[in-house]
């Protein structure tokens, strides 16, 4: 910034300030504000340049007017955040801020929620940087502590109360945590924990207690005087507590157990944490159990226990009736299995085993008392998501039979999906087991029975399950491509076919999911499969996905159009026919450039980069046996003067695409192109010293050095050199606030002389 824009930059912001500061100030819009701080934020780099912009006098003004608006108040309060965190600040600077923090804590009304929630966020920062002794050598930290523990106690708001409880916690974790202050708070603390009422009748943990417990938490060495009378009372918490409760005193009894130096005083939390798991009941002990599991208070191995417990009581052969009571410990076991990654082979037999109790329909009411999971979705997609991780051979075929089972009724796609996804995992192995061969087993006709159901799922009214048919098909191309059994299983299946058939579905979502698995297909060595099995070519293909570009109403279909075709004309040119090349050329230099939608836009730049960085790297104008893709300077010079212009790219039209999308009104689109740019530049610029400076002997280039091609390179690079710097200048992917601060002080300043300040249409909008 230099000196002239600097000076108008201190004077608007003074004048802003000046209208902050009035009692006419009415800002609609807290948006401003924001804007606001985040550009004074970004200005400020030395205190002076603060001082010379009036902010310290602002927030000096700020601390003594009663009449400021709450939310200019909030405003002060949250730059001196910026500020002390930011800069090191002369002793009078800080004096200042920590007088106006001092201010609003002791002389502001709790009734202004906003601001006491800007208060102690602010202060919860301040407590972590370098300065704080010298800041709260200015103020009355003793209370401002009583007041903010106070609030705690008033229990007046949830947000002010974890603001609250935030800025405690860190007091004891900052150079503070030392002072009188803080020893007098920490005392309160103990206290809140050791009178905490025994009877049960205090389920619900108040906001202080959960305060004074998170304290307990993470400095569990300051509480060591009340050692045994807190550990009575964090068993009481396990055991009559409410689940948030429990879990809550299960991690403060891991963090005493943790610092406790004390071997016996280590055992005995231990002991009593396992006796608390045996005595309260099984959801609350399951609970309690996924907390600790990760932390190691216990042996994992008891753990376990208790987590498999509900799936180890159910009765495989009598579905006995008091099973139904056990549902929900059931479903939590499940839950609790699949977050903690419990991967073993007893936790793998149960949880094939729930399954096996679900696959049925909901209507069929076979075997004595399994109503309750018979059909049930919810314990469904909780085992396939384990089953999908982890399945150990021993279960193999049970979990394969079960999908089977399941597939071929559910009504609901995420079963469906997550049920393909679990084969998908599984099929090369069964695929390749010894039962799959074996006349006994019935593996064969259960991965039948699945076929014939993903078969029939490609015609399903509901887009959901042909949607997901088709995605099962790129998954198994994606991550089995290099295993015969299970790509041969898909393609006697015919499961290729009907997928690539979907791009012409009525559901958009299905002809983006269609055209996604078709380029799978056509990029891996079974393309010709598909050929042959859809009696086409690929380029009549290619002419289908054209048409979905130029024509596709929806933005995902486009997407995945330009995708397909991006890479069949990168990695498969040698297969397309030349008037082919010309078309997907043509595509990306004119329909695909000016579509709506700003993804479509970036496969256009990611496109033509590719093209250049070939053409970059190889022999211009040159065709192999490898890669036949003609790339030249221009269309209108060509080498090969017998193939006229047909089957070749030209780096003109690539350059001209991305200039013309490097002021597109997207910022991600121009961004990225102005990125691309710079080494494009460097490229041409490489390029056209190169042949300035070659003698007649050796200026052997296979690009085309004519006078057209040399000054048609020399256009482009000065084309873009301008474009770039235009683009630099511009800060066109930027928005205006961003790009000129100046702007934002103006729009604030209109607000003041509006002729009326309540009439909410003058706000202005920054969204």
């Amino acid at each position: 910034m230099d000196t002239m824009n600097e000076q108008e930059y201190c004077k608007k912001v003074q004048e802003v300030f000046e209208f902050l500061l009035s009692s006419s100030c009415h800002i609609h819009d807290d948006t401003l504000y924001h804007k606001l701080l985040d550009s004074l934020n970004g200005k400020m780099i030395i205190p002076e340049f603060a001082e010379s912009c009036g902010v310290i006098d602002f927030l000096q003004r700020a601390g003594n007017n009663t009449d400021i608006s709450p939310d200019t108040l909030v405003f002060a309060v949250q730059l001196v955040e910026k500020l002390v965190s930011k800069l090191e600040l002369p002793g009078i600077h800080l004096e200042n801020m920590s007088v106006l923090i001092e201010t609003v804590a002791l002389r502001t009304s709790v009734d202004n929620l906003s601001v006491f929630c800007a208060l102690f966020t602010t202060m919860t920062t301040i407590l972590q940087c370098p300065c704080i002794k010298e800041f709260c050598l200015n103020i009355d930290f003793q209370d401002i502590l009583k007041k903010s523990f106070d609030i705690l106690k008033e229990e007046r708001s949830i947000f002010l109360s974890r603001a609250v409880s935030e800025f405690i916690c860190s007091l004891f974790s900052s150079k503070m945590a030392e002072s009188q202050e803080a020893k007098k708070l920490l005392k309160e603390l103990q206290t809140i924990i050791v009178n905490f009422d025994r009877d049960g009748s205090q389920r619900v943990l108040s906001p202080s207690m959960l305060c004074s417990l998170r304290v307990l938490e993470k400095a569990p060495h300051l509480f060591n005087d009340s050692f045994a009378e807190i550990l009575d009372v964090l068993i009481i918490l396990m055991k009559i507590g409410s689940t948030q409760s429990s879990t809550t005193a299960a991690r403060c009894l891991h963090s005493l157990c943790l610092q406790c130096q004390d071997r016996a005083k280590s055992e005995r939390v231990k002991s009593l944490v396992t006796e608390a798991i045996e005595t309260v009941d099984i959801v609350k002990g399951l609970h309690i159990a996924k907390v600790l599991y990760p932390l190691q208070l216990l042996e994992r191995s008891s753990l376990e226990n208790t987590i498999l417990e509900p799936l180890q009581m159910l009765d495989k052969t009598n579905h006995s009736p008091a099973m139904h009571s056990s549902l929900p410990a059931v479903s939590l076991s499940l839950t609790i299995v699949n977050d903690c990654n419990i991967q073993k082979l007893e936790a793998c037999k149960c949880v094939a085993e729930v399954l096996k109790m679900t696959e049925n329909r909901p209507d069929d009411f076979t075997g004595s008392g399994c109503y309750s999971f018979t059909g049930s979705s919810k314990l469904q997609i909780k085992c396939l998501d384990y089953l999908g991780s982890y399945t150990s051979k021993e279960v193999m075929l049970s979990v394969i039979s079960s999908i089977s089972n399941i597939v071929s009724y559910t009504t609901e796609h995420m079963i469906y999906g997550k049920c393909l996804l679990c084969l998908c995992r599984l099929l090369p192995e069964v695929l390749c087991s010894s039962c799959y061969s074996s006349e006994r087993s019935t593996v064969k006709s259960d991965l039948s029975k699945i076929k014939e159901s993903v078969q029939r799922n490609f015609c399903s009214v509901e887009w959901e399950f042909r949607d997901t048919s088709c995605e099962f098909v790129r998954n198994l191309m994606d991550k089995h491509k290099d295993k015969e059994g299970v790509i041969q299983w898909m393609l006697d299946s015919r499961f290729h076919v009907f997928a690539c058939q979907a791009v012409g579905d009525g559901e958009s979502y299905v002809r983006a999911t269609s055209l996604s698995t078709l380029q799978t297909v056509l990029l891996s060595s079974y393309r010709t499969n598909l050929l042959q099995d859809m009696n086409t070519t690929i380029d009549e293909i290619i002419s289908q996905i054209l048409d979905v570009c130029k024509t596709d109403s929806e933005a995902f279909p486009r997407r995945s159009a330009a995708r397909l075709l991006h890479h069949c004309l990168l990695d498969l040119s040698y297969l397309l026919h030349p008037d082919s090349i010309q078309c997907i050329a043509q595509c990306f230099s004119t329909s695909l450039p000016s579509d709506f939608d700003w993804e479509v836009k970036l496969i256009v730049v990611e496109f033509w980069c590719a093209i250049l960085k070939r053409c970059f790297d190889a022999d211009l104008d040159k065709e192999t046996s490898d890669q036949p893709l003609g790339i030249v300077v221009s269309l209108d010079c060509l080498k090969n003067e017998k193939d006229g212009k047909r089957g070749y790219v030209s780096i003109s039209s690539a350059i001209n695409v991305l200039l013309k999308l490097s002021c597109d009104y997207d910022p991600s689109v121009s961004e990225r192109v102005c990125q691309e740019l710079c080494w494009i530049c460097e490229t041409l610029e490489k390029f056209v010293l190169k042949i300035s400076s070659a003698t007649n002997d050796d200026n052997r280039s296979d690009w085309c050095v004519c006078a057209h091609c040399s000054q048609l390179i020399t256009e482009l690079l000065n084309r873009m050199t301008e474009g770039k710097e235009k683009t630099r200048n511009d800060s066109v992917f930027k928005t205006d606030y961003d790009s000129n601060a100046v702007s934002l002080l103006d729009d604030i300043l209109l607000l003041d002389r509006s002729q009326d300040n309540n009439d909410e249409d003058n706000a202005i909008d920054c969204y």
